[in-house]
């Protein structure tokens, strides 16, 4: 990477161009490799992120880390975090309607869809998405920070959403423990030549209780499949969530998932106890994500994305809408960054100590 590649923040592609790569399998696993990371090929996505994550693919002996207890473990953990310190708590099932800015022009708290008022003492911190964040401002009373943010707005496109499929099956006969020939996770594709972008054509897979067999009843396996943010919100725009029309779009919908997951469990169906489709609809209702978007989209050629501190004073925002952009670690590096941004130095040099750094 260092001989090619006049810019870091060049397109990965450009490096390929100027090293001659033109095996198209290699071309095709980068490309996909480069979208599961930040929802861009490599024709988008900057030669930053793909050094990084090469850099760290293939050092020796490396493995993937999949966390005891799944995903829910990294929750519970975050949620550790906060309510471990006095005084601290989270507010589950609280909608936030208004971003409040007091008389002294700087962010003083949020107010919630049932009316009440929760202060700041020192800043206000949005984890929300670009757009939804935007709704939260008021133009006459941060006007300021809603053209800051429709300026941000202005020069971003989406990314598409996701189709899930949730499957907990008899598991009776299959293995216990991953191996090469029965993988704790594999990757369908149907065609190379549409691109690992197009709309239903490459379909992630990740049988969690083959890592962890606490993840499923005793005879159990529980599957999860989706197509990783190729899923245009327009299909499913204006469909009642409760009519039949949607329950026949999800079950049309999830055919491409339930054929990845028979590529290595053909008689997955029959073994089926429990089956939940999710839709752009569901990300979008349960996530609280604009249009179900995966998050922003931006070229390499476009810059990168905004920072985390904002025109407002006392108000920051955080997440997959500003750098380092999508994914779950950039975002848990947003979110780091708004912190040390708001806390004192002295914060800091108590932090470093602690964790012996």
């Amino acid at each position: 990477l260092l001989a090619g590649g006049s810019s870091l923040q060049e397109p990965f592609s450009n490096i390929l161009e100027e090293e001659n790569i033109t095996d198209p399998f290699i071309r095709n696993w980068l490309d996909m490799l480069c979208f599961l990371l930040q929802g861009a090929t490599t024709k988008d996505a900057p030669v930053t992120l793909m050094a990084y994550m090469l850099s760290d693919f293939y050092r020796p002996n490396v493995a993937l880390d999949f966390p005891v207890g799944g995903t829910q473990s990294i929750v519970n953990a975050l949620v550790r975090g906060v309510t471990k310190h006095p005084g601290c708590q989270l507010r589950l099932n609280t909608h936030i309607s208004a971003i409040l800015v007091g008389n002294d022009g700087r962010a003083s708290g949020v107010k919630t869809i049932d009316g009440k008022i929760i202060k700041a003492r020192k800043a206000v911190i949005s984890n929300a998405d670009l757009w939804s964040t935007r709704k939260l401002v008021d133009a006459k009373t941060a006007p300021d920070l809603a053209k800051e943010l429709d300026d941000r707005i202005e020069r971003l496109d989406r990314c598409d959403s996701f189709l899930h499929l949730h499957v907990g099956i008899n598991a009776t006969g299959l293995p216990e423990k991953p191996s090469e020939t029965f993988p704790a996770q594999w990757a369908s594709i149907e065609s190379w030549d549409r691109g690992v972008d197009a709309p239903r054509n490459l379909v992630l897979v990740s049988v969690a209780s083959l890592l962890d067999s606490s993840l499923a009843p005793s005879g159990c396996h529980t599957i999860h499949a989706y197509v990783p943010a190729t899923e245009p919100y327009e299909t499913w725009a204006n469909i009642d969530r409760n009519s039949p029309e949607y329950r026949t779009m999800k079950e049309e919908a999830s055919e491409v998932l339930w054929n990845a997951i028979e590529k290595q469990i053909p008689d997955v169906r029959d073994r089926a106890q429990v089956s939940l489709v999710g839709t752009p609809l569901t990300h979008e209702r349960f996530l609280r994500r604009d249009l179900g978007s995966y998050g922003p989209f931006i070229k390499a050629t476009d810059g990168m994305l905004d920072g985390q501190k904002t025109t407002l004073p006392g108000f920051w925002c955080c997440g997959d809408s500003t750098f380092p952009g999508i994914g779950m670690p950039a975002a848990a590096a947003s979110g780091m960054i708004a912190a040390n941004s708001v806390v004192s130095p002295i914060d800091h040099w108590k932090m470093l100590n602690k964790i012996k750094l």
